[in-house]
């Protein structure tokens, strides 16, 4: 593929996805990013083939004949807990703590960046995950809401039932 190629489906991939590693997570200020093709077939250009992963993780994925001096990280080098494997174990653990944080708050409600920043810290995650995981509970389905004071300050409280009567989320403080 040619730059021009790559550089117009960079961007619409990380617009779709998001700037960072699809199997550790590490953003482009931590390493190199690259597009990477699923199938490993370089010809097949179609978006749901498509996926950023670090130079690390595409070097994993995709070994070359001759060994390149990587820095990779013990936990994160072996594939076999690659990017499925982790979600299953971290989603649910991540949800866990932010319930039990939202339960112990004397408030009942957390500040999103708050939310954001101790659930990477906590479960060991980047915070782009945390948000994904987190915009994903805050759905129609998902057990908790998004509240915004008239500040700006986004919070995140628990789901109640009567919620589902008001699908706007509007909160009057």
């Amino acid at each position: 593929m040619n730059k021009t190629t790559r550089d117009r489906l960079y961007a619409i991939i990380i617009k779709r996805d998001g700037e960072y590693c699809k199997c550790c997570g590490k953003l482009p200020y931590e390493g190199k990013l690259v597009l990477d093709h699923k199938d490993n077939y370089n010809t097949n250009n179609t978006h749901t083939n498509l996926q950023i992963l670090c130079y690390s993780c595409n070097y994993l994925k995709n070994p070359r004949k001759e060994p390149l001096d990587l820095c990779v990280n013990e936990k994160e080098s072996n594939l076999e807990e690659s990017c499925l494997t982790k979600n299953k174990r971290t989603e649910p653990a991540f949800e866990e703590f932010i319930l039990n944080e939202i339960n112990n708050d004397s408030w009942g409600m957390i500040e999103w960046d708050e939310a954001t920043n101790m659930g990477a810290q906590k479960i060991g995650i980047s915070p782009i995950t945390v948000e994904r995981y987190l915009k994903k509970l805050i759905t129609k389905y998902g057990s908790l809401r998004l509240r915004e004071n008239s500040e700006g300050v986004k919070y995140i409280v628990r789901r109640h039932f009567e919620d589902t009567k008001n699908p706007k989320n509007e909160w009057d403080w």
